[in-house]
């Protein structure tokens, strides 16, 4: 027994952090001042108001960049304001011009009433809208397309009856109201430039 090799036990380890293998960034905020955060909060809040940037209490810290409490945690990514411009929509009718025979179109009323007060009218054919959707679906990012809604369909054989008119009218009206309303999709290039075509 002399001979025997003492075999030393493995000394203690420390429990491994729950998050020591991941690759994603995990940040643990130690106590946080929640009245402080709360003050903070308040001041970029008023400051968001006036346009105007508050330092606080870390000279680093203003809108747009970290919180004093969190390097991970930015506070001017999204302000709650709207980039649309319009507060209603609505498609209040229809016209047939030209003649049937020459090829004749339907034009859509377009009543658009803006977050100042005013109204803009623009007269649309669908063929307008479905140029509108599609340039929507090239050049919004993908992760705000979802938010498109499906264009109403054609119907060669029925676009002058008075009951599809008004059908599609209504779907019209829903789906440009979904895309001018929409507090990011409202106000992009590809909407301001459909409207003032």
């Amino acid at each position: 027994m002399a001979d025997a090799v003492q075999r030393k036990s493995p000394p203690a380890e420390r429990p491994a952090h729950p998050f020591a293998n991941s690759k994603n960034l995990v940040v643990v905020v130690p106590d946080i001042d929640v009245e402080e955060e709360a003050r903070l909060y308040d001041e970029l809040c008023d400051a968001a108001e006036g346009d105007t940037i508050v330092r606080s209490a870390s000279p680093q810290s203003a809108v747009g960049a970290p919180s004093i409490f969190s390097n991970d945690i930015w506070l001017g990514e999204s302000t709650g304001q709207s980039a649309g411009f319009a507060r209603d929509v609505q498609i209040s009718g229809w016209n047939s011009v030209g003649d049937k025979r020459e090829g004749a179109y339907i034009v859509y009323d377009c009543a658009i009433s803006t977050k100042e007060g005013s109204a803009i009218h623009v007269h649309k054919r669908y063929s307008d809208f479905a140029a509108l959707h599609a340039r929507l679906r090239a050049t919004l990012p993908q992760y705000q397309q979802r938010f498109l809604a499906a264009m109403p369909p054609k119907s060669p054989l029925s676009k002058f009856r008075p009951t599809f008119l008004e059908s599609r009218r209504r779907l019209l009206e829903h789906w440009l109201s979904s895309i001018l309303l929409h507090p990011d999709i409202g106000g992009c290039q590809a909407v301001r430039e459909w409207i003032m075509a």
